[in-house]
């Protein structure tokens, strides 16, 4: 029960309420039209976080994320969750990315999708999502699809 949990919350980790994840209730931002700015924050949490956690640190997070992120995200959830996906797709190399995302109704949210190679499988997602302010709301890794969903 408790990897399930584990699972569960590395998956779809995001504290905002969102009807469903259509991608009618977001829209691409284009290439030009990207926060550079808030683009290298979101690989660098991102980074941060899952070099972190292959090393075997698991540290409460930081003023980089918003204050239910880190109080949902504790060390012991990162770890077990970075424990179960290690078994499902390997110890984390990199993060390349990939696109961004907005949601087109409040709160206004920014999807960053990276493309994630693990030792046992290079077609990972690695979704950051930041607020408006550029704080950490949702950090997830799943299998890699063309479009958001």
């Amino acid at each position: 029960m408790k990897r399930t949990t584990g699972i569960i919350f590395l998956i779809f980790l995001i504290f905002v309420a969102f009807e469903s994840c259509s991608s009618s209730k977001f829209e691409k931002i284009p290439e030009s039209k990207v926060n550079t700015g808030m683009k290298a924050t979101a690989e660098q949490i991102g980074n941060n976080l899952l070099m972190a956690q292959k090393e075997g640190r698991f540290e409460p997070l930081g003023e980089e994320a918003a204050q239910v992120m880190r109080s949902k995200y504790t060390p012991a959830v990162q770890k077990e969750s970075y424990e179960t996906l290690k078994e499902i797709v390997g110890e984390f190399e990199s993060m390349k990315y990939a696109e961004t995302w907005m949601t087109k109704e409040k709160p206004l949210l920014y999807i960053f999708r990276f493309k994630g190679k693990f030792s046992k499988n290079e077609k990972t997602e690695i979704r950051v999502v930041l607020d408006s302010k550029g704080k950490l709301t949702g950090f997830w890794v799943k299998p890699w699809r063309a479009n958001l969903q």
